[in-house]
């Protein structure tokens, strides 16, 4: 009886052990869903083809994030995070900084204070010759020489001369625009390096749906591709919606709605930012009193006493929504302007 219990802690220390030695290795090839295979991962690392298309037929063994950096000697290299393979090392320790691959199959490294990529091969297949460089979007990355930023493509091919002053780094939804800076202003070039909007705005945004806000003189606007005007710069602040054809806009605390050619949907009056739907080419706007109420006595003074509450039609002949020269709100019905009595009735 004496021996039962060191004998059951034994038993249970040996099975703990075991869990513990065991579990990892089952958990490492479930995740890969193959054990992983060294010889594998070097056929991988030797393909012709650029990452990742070149190594698709074994993306369980190896994978952007599969690479990690190793330091030794005050240098950096890269070595597989694959327990089997943690020993192989896939680049020599040589750079003073290495940050990870992407999922181009590139890295950021730095040697001697100049910066360029290399790829899972070694190759530096951007040259370290430059003062800074950014992240790949779409095949172009960022780069600074002697102050001046520009693009180079993935193989380290100048695509953007460096000269302007700094550069987004975007280039949009559509992947054609990007915007630069010279001489404190704002403009956009082409990923062959022609200007196609010349920089004249404080501020600018990167494109979307054809469209980008701009400011000047502290106002946001909105402009489209050819660098045309669409809503003018007016405004303290321009947002997106849900709608691709809507955009809020804010003016001294007051919103409104603009469509996507630069039409006024609702003047920048509500004291809250309404829902809106586009319906069959028409908006339709939900309005409540408290959208036309402010915490401002003054304000409220110039707004009617009205219970106003539901959806309206704001883009057809029966209703549309405009504010006299006392904040006071109408509705278009029928060809003529109402107000909104404190009875929910229209009247003149």
């Amino acid at each position: 009886m004496k021996y039962r219990l060191p004998i059951l802690i034994c038993v249970l220390l040996l099975t703990a052990i075991g869990i513990i030695w065991i579990q990892p290795r089952m958990d490492s090839t479930k995740s890969s869903g193959i054990k992983p295979n060294c010889s594998r991962v070097k056929q991988c690392l030797r393909a012709e083809v650029a990452w990742p298309q070149g190594m698709e037929y074994c993306p369980s063994t190896l994978a952007p994030w599969t690479v990690r950096n190793r330091s030794r000697d005050g240098k950096w290299g890269y070595s597989m995070s694959i327990r089997e393979c943690a020993s192989d090392t896939i680049i020599s320790p040589r750079f003073d900084v290495a940050e990870k691959f992407g999922l181009n199959g590139l890295a950021k490294v730095s040697r001697d204070g100049k910066w360029g990529y290399v790829n899972l091969k070694g190759e530096e297949t951007i040259e370290l010759i430059f003062d800074a460089v950014g992240d790949d979007d779409y095949g172009l990355i960022p780069v600074r020489v002697n102050d001046k930023w520009g693009y180079v493509n993935t193989q380290g091919q100048i695509a953007v001369r460096p000269r302007f002053d700094e550069v987004s780094g975007v280039w949009g939804d559509e992947h054609n625009r990007s915007a630069v800076q010279l001489q404190g202003k704002w403009g956009y070039v082409a990923p062959n390096g022609d200007t196609v909007i010349e920089p004249r705005f404080d501020r600018v945004t990167g494109f979307h749906k054809g469209f980008a806000k701009v400011e000047m003189n502290r106002r946001w606007g909105l402009i489209n591709k050819a660098g045309e005007t669409v809503i003018a710069p007016s405004y303290d602040a321009i947002f997106s919606t849900h709608d691709d054809n809507l955009f809020l806009v804010v003016l001294n605390r007051r919103y409104g709605y603009f469509d996507n050619t630069g039409r006024e949907i609702i003047p920048p009056r509500l004291v809250k930012p309404p829902k809106v739907r586009h319906n069959s080419a028409r908006y339709q706007v939900s309005l409540s009193q408290e959208m036309l109420v402010s915490d401002d006595a003054a304000a409220t003074a110039a707004t009617p006493d009205v219970r106003i509450n539901g959806w309206y039609f704001l883009d057809s002949p029966k209703e549309k929504l405009r504010f006299d020269e006392n904040g006071k709100a109408q509705f278009w019905r029928n060809g003529e302007w109402f107000y909104i009595n404190s009875k929910g009735m229209l009247e003149k």
